[in-house]
């Protein structure tokens, strides 16, 4: 299996701490972060969708969901300097595909700006090539 999860994560962390220094940049959620920007990037799926009789020439659909945190008057901001750092990350170097970009009601504290980036690939495991 190819697992970019890592390999993504590294890269957006570090275009992230470019642009903020204090930023937390994490795989998992933490409910009760305090400090902000915060930034998770979770694997979503990892689906096989073919394979032939020999379990060669394997292709499976991946998605990342990314989840940008800020506070304050700046929350918005802030989030959308960061998804602006992200996105050419995820669609111009790895070609992903975005399934959705949006601000989300953060339940658990609405004074905290919540935005979402969801992305979406197929991989050909055998060649290790993405396709959109």
């Amino acid at each position: 299996m190819l697992d970019l999860t890592n390999e993504l994560y590294n890269k957006i962390k570090s275009a992230v701490l470019k642009l903020y220094p204090n930023a937390l940049v994490e795989k998992k959620y933490q409910a009760t972060t305090t400090a902000f920007p915060y930034v998770t990037i979770t694997d979503l799926d990892n689906t096989e969708m073919s394979h032939n009789l020999s379990y060669g020439e394997r292709q499976s659909q991946v998605s990342w969901k990314i989840d940008i945190y800020a506070n304050h008057s700046t929350g918005e901001i802030v989030a959308k300097k960061i998804r602006d750092v992200i996105m050419p990350i995820m669609e111009d170097q790895y070609h992903l595909k975005r399934i959705t970009a949006k601000p989300v009601d953060n339940v658990l504290d609405t004074t905290i700006y919540r935005y979402m980036l969801v992305y979406q690939c197929k991989i050909d495991e055998n060649r290790k090539i993405i396709y959109s």
